[in-house]
């Protein structure tokens, strides 16, 4: 399924002011972890904050990890964007931001509260799985994202 979004978060401040409405959807949650993790590649600083936006439980040797890989890599997470490319260094089209979602048959379903997507990723060979849940208040958050910020193909230049 492809999933168009209208605007890239650029602040935290913006990336706050839409966590509610991707919060509805499980597809939704998927969409706002690469937002947040698009943003927390640019702003480092604000990486802890961004995160619990992602995941309100969020460990902290996960938040120390995701830290650590968007210093090493930040092109990494540009390459869930559709049209993007090792070739134009993972530049994300302003005009068109979608990115594809898929499931499979182990994915599990929504009715039970959690399911796994897997996005594709234009630095790898395969999507990235990441699973999502629905908490108390019957909000989306990503459960599981560590498979997103892992290494894929360098960029040219």
């Amino acid at each position: 399924m492809k999933f168009s979004v209208n605007h890239l978060p650029k602040t935290q401040v913006e990336l706050e002011n839409v966590v509610e409405d991707y919060s509805q959807t499980a597809e939704g949650a998927a969409v706002f972890c690469i937002l947040a993790l698009n943003l927390a590649s640019t702003e480092i600083s604000s990486t802890s904050t961004i995160l619990e936006l992602i995941n309100p439980d969020i460990s902290l040797s996960m938040k120390q990890l995701t830290e650590r890989q968007l210093k090493k890599s930040s092109y990494v997470i540009r390459s869930y964007f559709s049209g993007t490319s090792p070739a134009n260094n993972y530049s994300i089209p302003e005009e068109y931001l979608e990115l594809v979602l898929s499931t499979n048959k182990y994915s599990g379903n929504v009715e039970e509260g959690k399911i796994k997507f897997f996005i594709d990723c234009s630095g790898a060979d395969s999507p990235r799985p990441v699973t999502v849940k629905k908490n108390s208040q019957q909000k989306w958050y990503a459960h599981e994202f560590s498979s997103l910020i892992v290494g894929i193909r360098a960029p040219v230049n």
